[in-house]
Protein backbone atom coordinates (compact mmCIF):
# COMPACT_ATOMS: atom_id res chain seq x y z
CA UNK A 1 0.00 0.00 0.00
CA UNK A 2 1.10 3.44 -0.86
CA UNK A 3 2.04 5.59 1.44
CA UNK A 4 -0.78 8.21 0.22
CA UNK A 5 -2.91 5.61 0.70
CA UNK A 6 -1.78 4.89 4.16
CA UNK A 7 -2.22 8.93 4.97
CA UNK A 8 -5.92 9.06 3.73
CA UNK A 9 -6.46 6.08 5.52
CA UNK A 10 -5.13 7.43 8.78
CA UNK A 11 -6.78 11.00 8.42
CA UNK A 12 -10.35 9.29 7.69
CA UNK A 13 -9.88 7.26 11.26
CA UNK A 14 -8.62 10.50 12.95
CA UNK A 15 -12.02 11.82 11.59
CA UNK A 16 -14.14 9.05 12.62
CA UNK A 17 -12.44 8.79 15.93
CA UNK A 18 -12.87 12.45 16.60
CA UNK A 19 -16.78 13.08 15.44
CA UNK A 20 -16.92 9.93 17.68
CA UNK A 21 -16.13 11.13 20.92
CA UNK A 22 -18.02 14.22 20.11
CA UNK A 23 -21.59 12.28 19.78
CA UNK A 24 -21.00 10.51 22.52
CA UNK A 25 -19.95 13.67 24.72
CA UNK A 26 -23.00 15.36 23.66
CA UNK A 27 -24.86 12.71 24.83
CA UNK A 28 -24.25 11.92 28.12
CA UNK A 29 -23.58 15.57 28.75
CA UNK A 30 -26.90 17.31 27.44
CA UNK A 31 -29.00 14.98 25.59
CA UNK A 32 -29.56 12.83 28.61
CA UNK A 33 -31.05 15.13 31.21
CA UNK A 34 -33.61 16.38 28.69
CA UNK A 35 -34.35 12.87 26.12
CA UNK A 36 -33.37 10.17 27.97
CA UNK A 37 -34.84 8.09 25.53
CA UNK A 38 -32.47 9.53 22.48
CA UNK A 39 -29.27 8.47 24.85
CA UNK A 40 -29.18 4.59 23.72
CA UNK A 41 -30.11 5.29 20.48
CA UNK A 42 -27.22 8.17 20.11
CA UNK A 43 -24.51 6.07 22.40
CA UNK A 44 -24.99 3.55 19.35
CA UNK A 45 -24.52 5.75 16.35
CA UNK A 46 -21.69 7.23 18.38
CA UNK A 47 -20.18 4.38 18.85
CA UNK A 48 -20.50 2.96 15.56
CA UNK A 49 -19.03 6.30 14.25
CA UNK A 50 -16.21 5.84 16.58
CA UNK A 51 -14.83 2.40 16.03
CA UNK A 52 -16.81 1.00 12.61
CA UNK A 53 -14.81 3.19 10.30
CA UNK A 54 -11.83 2.40 12.05
CA UNK A 55 -12.15 -1.30 12.35
CA UNK A 56 -13.30 -1.74 8.44
CA UNK A 57 -9.67 -0.04 7.51
CA UNK A 58 -8.29 -2.89 9.59
CA UNK A 59 -10.06 -5.62 8.41
CA UNK A 60 -9.85 -4.49 4.44
CA UNK A 61 -6.00 -4.14 5.25
CA UNK A 62 -5.66 -7.72 6.77
CA UNK A 63 -7.97 -9.26 4.19
CA UNK A 64 -5.72 -7.47 1.41
CA UNK A 65 -3.01 -9.59 3.36
CA UNK A 66 -4.61 -12.85 3.12
CA UNK A 67 -5.30 -12.28 -0.67
CA UNK A 68 -1.83 -11.73 -1.25
CA UNK A 69 -0.42 -14.88 0.67
CA UNK A 70 -3.17 -16.70 -1.37
CA UNK A 71 -1.85 -15.21 -4.86
CA UNK A 72 1.79 -15.70 -3.81
CA UNK A 73 1.15 -19.51 -4.01
CA UNK A 74 0.04 -18.90 -7.65
CA UNK A 75 2.68 -16.78 -8.78
CA UNK A 76 5.09 -19.28 -7.18
CA UNK A 77 3.74 -21.55 -9.26
CA UNK A 78 3.70 -19.87 -12.10
CA UNK A 79 7.48 -18.59 -11.83
CA UNK A 80 8.16 -22.10 -11.20
CA UNK A 81 6.55 -23.66 -14.66
CA UNK A 82 8.20 -20.91 -16.50
CA UNK A 83 11.80 -21.57 -15.67
CA UNK A 84 10.76 -25.07 -15.91
CA UNK A 85 9.73 -24.59 -19.37
CA UNK A 86 13.42 -22.98 -19.86
CA UNK A 87 12.88 -19.25 -19.79
CA UNK A 88 15.53 -17.72 -17.89
CA UNK A 89 14.44 -16.09 -14.62
CA UNK A 90 14.10 -12.37 -16.19
CA UNK A 91 11.78 -13.51 -18.76
CA UNK A 92 9.77 -16.03 -16.22
CA UNK A 93 9.36 -12.37 -14.02
CA UNK A 94 8.40 -10.83 -17.52
CA UNK A 95 6.24 -14.15 -18.38
CA UNK A 96 4.40 -13.83 -14.63
CA UNK A 97 3.98 -10.25 -14.71
CA UNK A 98 2.12 -10.05 -17.30
CA UNK A 99 -1.17 -12.33 -15.68
CA UNK A 100 -3.28 -11.20 -13.24
CA UNK A 101 -3.06 -11.68 -8.80
CA UNK A 102 -5.03 -9.38 -7.96
CA UNK A 103 -3.94 -7.55 -5.00
CA UNK A 104 -0.30 -8.91 -5.77
CA UNK A 105 0.12 -7.32 -9.18
CA UNK A 106 1.36 -4.22 -8.32
CA UNK A 107 4.49 -6.02 -6.05
CA UNK A 108 4.67 -8.56 -8.94
CA UNK A 109 5.16 -5.72 -11.60
CA UNK A 110 7.56 -4.03 -9.28
CA UNK A 111 9.51 -6.74 -8.62
CA UNK A 112 10.29 -7.48 -12.35
CA UNK A 113 10.83 -3.57 -13.10
CA UNK A 114 13.90 -4.08 -10.65
CA UNK A 115 15.39 -7.17 -11.72
CA UNK A 116 15.00 -5.23 -15.39
CA UNK A 117 16.85 -2.22 -13.72
CA UNK A 118 19.71 -4.40 -13.00
CA UNK A 119 19.09 -4.97 -9.16
CA UNK A 120 20.39 -8.43 -7.69
CA UNK A 121 17.42 -10.87 -7.59
CA UNK A 122 17.79 -11.29 -3.57
CA UNK A 123 17.61 -7.51 -2.89
CA UNK A 124 14.18 -7.13 -5.16
CA UNK A 125 12.77 -10.07 -3.70
CA UNK A 126 13.64 -8.68 -0.09
CA UNK A 127 11.97 -5.14 -1.32
CA UNK A 128 9.07 -7.79 -2.51
CA UNK A 129 8.65 -9.27 0.48
CA UNK A 130 9.14 -6.14 2.99
CA UNK A 131 6.36 -4.64 0.67
CA UNK A 132 3.76 -7.40 1.39
CA UNK A 133 3.91 -6.95 5.20
CA UNK A 134 2.73 -10.40 5.67
CA UNK A 135 4.91 -13.04 7.80
CA UNK A 136 4.45 -15.81 5.51
CA UNK A 137 5.61 -14.93 2.30
CA UNK A 138 8.34 -13.25 4.21
CA UNK A 139 9.48 -16.64 5.61
CA UNK A 140 9.19 -18.01 2.15
CA UNK A 141 11.07 -15.69 0.02
CA UNK A 142 14.18 -16.54 2.91
CA UNK A 143 13.75 -20.06 1.94
CA UNK A 144 14.13 -18.90 -2.19
CA UNK A 145 16.94 -16.23 -1.33
CA UNK A 146 18.80 -19.16 0.58
CA UNK A 147 18.28 -21.50 -2.16
CA UNK A 148 19.46 -19.05 -4.54
CA UNK A 149 22.89 -18.12 -2.85
CA UNK A 150 24.12 -21.62 -2.69
CA UNK A 151 23.23 -22.12 -6.05
CA UNK A 152 20.32 -24.78 -5.57
CA UNK A 153 17.83 -25.48 -7.92
CA UNK A 154 15.51 -22.82 -7.53
CA UNK A 155 12.21 -23.96 -9.65
CA UNK A 156 12.34 -26.83 -7.03
CA UNK A 157 12.33 -24.51 -4.33
CA UNK A 158 9.24 -22.91 -5.71
CA UNK A 159 7.62 -25.67 -6.04
CA UNK A 160 8.11 -26.79 -2.49
CA UNK A 161 7.37 -23.26 -1.28
CA UNK A 162 4.05 -23.25 -3.44
CA UNK A 163 3.25 -26.96 -1.91
CA UNK A 164 3.97 -25.43 1.23
CA UNK A 165 1.85 -22.39 1.05
CA UNK A 166 -1.08 -24.36 -0.22
CA UNK A 167 -0.95 -27.06 2.69
CA UNK A 168 -0.90 -24.25 4.75
CA UNK A 169 -4.01 -22.70 3.26
CA UNK A 170 -5.79 -25.93 2.85
CA UNK A 171 -5.41 -26.76 6.93
CA UNK A 172 -7.02 -23.32 7.55
CA UNK A 173 -10.01 -23.96 5.17
CA UNK A 174 -10.53 -26.90 7.39
CA UNK A 175 -9.86 -25.38 10.78
CA UNK A 176 -12.40 -22.73 9.75
CA UNK A 177 -14.98 -24.87 8.38
CA UNK A 178 -14.77 -27.45 11.83
CA UNK A 179 -14.70 -24.31 14.15
CA UNK A 180 -18.30 -22.60 12.43
CA UNK A 181 -20.57 -24.25 14.71
CA UNK A 182 -18.25 -23.24 17.88
CA UNK A 183 -18.27 -19.78 16.73
CA UNK A 184 -22.52 -19.96 16.39
CA UNK A 185 -22.65 -21.01 19.59
CA UNK A 186 -20.32 -18.52 21.32
CA UNK A 187 -22.88 -16.13 19.90
CA UNK A 188 -26.01 -17.96 21.17
CA UNK A 189 -23.76 -18.08 24.49
CA UNK A 190 -23.48 -14.52 24.31
CA UNK A 191 -27.09 -13.58 23.26
CA UNK A 192 -28.52 -15.77 26.05
CA UNK A 193 -26.17 -13.75 28.07
CA UNK A 194 -27.73 -10.63 27.41
CA UNK A 195 -31.27 -11.90 27.54
CA UNK A 196 -30.57 -12.68 31.67
CA UNK A 197 -29.12 -9.49 32.13
CA UNK A 198 -32.48 -7.84 30.31
CA UNK A 199 -34.73 -10.14 32.52
CA UNK A 200 -32.41 -9.14 35.89
CA UNK A 201 -32.29 -5.89 35.05
CA UNK A 202 -36.07 -5.38 34.28
CA UNK A 203 -38.04 -7.29 36.64
CA UNK A 204 -35.74 -8.97 39.17
CA UNK A 205 -33.60 -5.52 40.01
CA UNK A 206 -36.77 -2.79 40.55
CA UNK A 207 -37.93 -5.27 42.86
CA UNK A 208 -34.81 -5.08 45.12
CA UNK A 209 -35.00 -1.00 44.49
CA UNK A 210 -34.99 1.64 47.86
CA UNK A 211 -38.69 2.50 47.16
CA UNK A 212 -39.75 -1.51 47.14
CA UNK A 213 -37.78 -2.80 49.96
CA UNK A 214 -38.34 -0.03 52.42
CA UNK A 215 -41.00 -1.39 54.22
CA UNK A 216 -39.03 -4.70 54.75
CA UNK A 217 -37.60 -5.35 57.93
CA UNK A 218 -35.32 -8.22 56.81
CA UNK A 219 -33.52 -5.97 54.07
CA UNK A 220 -31.23 -3.20 55.65
CA UNK A 221 -31.66 -0.04 53.68
CA UNK A 222 -28.23 0.30 53.76
CA UNK A 223 -27.71 -2.82 51.72
CA UNK A 224 -30.01 -1.55 48.79
CA UNK A 225 -27.72 -0.63 45.88
CA UNK A 226 -29.39 2.05 43.34
CA UNK A 227 -30.38 0.39 40.25
CA UNK A 228 -28.18 2.66 38.02
CA UNK A 229 -25.38 0.85 39.27
CA UNK A 230 -26.96 -2.25 38.50
CA UNK A 231 -27.26 -1.18 35.04
CA UNK A 232 -23.51 0.37 34.58
CA UNK A 233 -22.38 -2.92 35.59
CA UNK A 234 -24.00 -4.95 33.16
CA UNK A 235 -23.58 -2.40 30.16
CA UNK A 236 -19.97 -2.92 31.65
CA UNK A 237 -20.37 -6.76 31.23
CA UNK A 238 -21.78 -6.68 27.61
CA UNK A 239 -18.76 -4.62 26.38
CA UNK A 240 -15.89 -6.95 28.03
CA UNK A 241 -18.06 -9.93 26.77
CA UNK A 242 -18.25 -9.39 24.00
CA UNK A 243 -15.18 -7.79 23.06
CA UNK A 244 -13.39 -10.92 24.57
CA UNK A 245 -16.03 -13.36 22.67
CA UNK A 246 -15.34 -11.78 19.69
CA UNK A 247 -11.45 -12.15 19.93
CA UNK A 248 -12.24 -15.76 20.66
CA UNK A 249 -14.59 -16.43 17.76
CA UNK A 250 -11.96 -14.75 15.17
CA UNK A 251 -8.64 -16.92 17.35
CA UNK A 252 -11.10 -20.24 16.23
CA UNK A 253 -11.97 -19.88 13.04
CA UNK A 254 -9.38 -17.66 11.07
CA UNK A 255 -6.21 -18.18 13.89
CA UNK A 256 -5.78 -14.59 14.09
CA UNK A 257 -6.45 -12.99 17.60
CA UNK A 258 -7.17 -9.57 15.37
CA UNK A 259 -9.66 -11.32 12.79
CA UNK A 260 -11.94 -11.21 15.69
CA UNK A 261 -12.70 -7.58 15.79
CA UNK A 262 -15.49 -7.74 13.37
CA UNK A 263 -17.02 -10.10 15.98
CA UNK A 264 -16.33 -8.29 19.14
CA UNK A 265 -17.74 -5.02 17.14
CA UNK A 266 -21.09 -6.81 15.40
CA UNK A 267 -21.15 -8.24 19.51
CA UNK A 268 -20.62 -5.08 20.85
CA UNK A 269 -22.92 -2.95 19.39
CA UNK A 270 -26.09 -5.64 18.94
CA UNK A 271 -25.70 -6.36 22.66
CA UNK A 272 -25.52 -2.74 23.44
CA UNK A 273 -28.70 -1.72 21.62
CA UNK A 274 -31.02 -4.71 23.10
CA UNK A 275 -29.93 -4.30 26.37
CA UNK A 276 -30.46 -0.43 26.35
CA UNK A 277 -33.78 -0.63 24.29
CA UNK A 278 -34.90 -3.41 26.80
CA UNK A 279 -34.37 -1.77 29.99
CA UNK A 280 -35.44 2.13 28.06
CA UNK A 281 -39.17 0.71 27.29
CA UNK A 282 -38.83 -1.82 30.01
CA UNK A 283 -39.23 -5.04 27.46
CA UNK A 284 -38.16 -8.83 28.05
CA UNK A 285 -37.47 -10.82 25.20
CA UNK A 286 -36.99 -14.08 27.57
Amino acid sequence: MEWSEYLKDYFLEMISIVVGIVILLFNNIFVVGFIPFLVPILNVVGGIVLVVPATLIFYTRYNTKREMEQRFTGFVLDLADSINSGMTLPLALEHCSGKDYASLTPLVNNLNSQVNWGIPFQKALQNFSKSTRSKPIVRSITTIIETYKIGGEISDTLEAVSKSMLTIEKLNKERKSSTYSQAVMLYLIFFVFIGILIIMQVSLIPVLSPDNVGGLSLISQTTVIPTEIYTETFIWFILIQGFFAGLAIGKMSEGAVMAGLKHSLILILVGYALFSFAIQFQISFF
